[in-house]
């Protein structure tokens, strides 16, 4: 009988061994997972229009980097490049642009939004100064005064289309850890069409 109780006991800790084992091993698998949780997507791959094709290269894994190609032909223009989001009436809509590069001779870009085929409704913002201009109205300067954008910069930017409270959307833009400040509340709601982001570039590998 003691050798029948001290099997049991045996028996009884080998299986309490094993769940300790298995519930490590648990542990374990759930902590790989964690760690290879995968990254977000961007929210839209860049798109340049036929006409330009040739003035921009688009890589990286989720076609979420766009360079300039040379530099466009006329001195001080810049061409856009837009997005595949489709910014349609009832959303609010953000996203985050790096400016890795920029050209030294022709450094100047435009953040904003277009209407689709690149039509207007244009609301855009320098990198220069940030200021600011709609459709083909002279541009105006920031209210809080110039601030460069420089290479290393992490622009967010929000578009609010919900319409709360207003017949207008807004678009707002902060700068890397700062806070948000808007510069549009005039973006139109009321037309069928859908907004694209939209940055322009000139100067060669900007």
């Amino acid at each position: 009988e003691l050798k029948d109780m001290e099997d049991l006991f045996a028996r009884a800790k080998e299986e309490v061994h094993q769940v300790l084992h298995r519930a490590d091993g648990i542990e374990e698998d759930t902590l790989e997972l964690s760690c290879r949780r995968p990254t977000p997507k961007p929210p839209f791959v860049w798109q340049p229009s036929q006409e330009y094709e040739k003035e921009f290269q688009v890589t990286g894994e989720c076609n979420e980097i766009v360079t300039k190609v040379g530099d466009f032909e006329d001195q001080g223009w810049v061409i856009p490049v837009g997005g595949s989001w489709r910014l349609m009436r009832g959303g609010i809509y953000r996203w985050t642009i790096r400016i890795e590069q920029k050209c030294s001779g022709r450094p100047q870009l435009q953040l904003g939004i277009h209407g689709a085929n690149h039509n207007q409704p244009w609301r855009l913002v320098t990198t220069s100064r940030c200021s600011w201009s709609r459709d083909d109205e002279p541009w105006q300067d920031r209210p809080g005064g110039d601030r460069l954008i420089d290479e290393g910069s992490f622009v967010h930017i929000e578009v609010d289309m919900r319409g709360i409270n207003s017949t207008t959307g807004s678009f707002s833009l902060a700068i890397d850890d700062g806070p948000f400040e808007e510069f549009f509340d005039d973006i139109p709601l009321s037309q069928p069409y859908s907004l694209i982001p939209v940055v322009s570039m000139g100067g060669n590998q900007s």
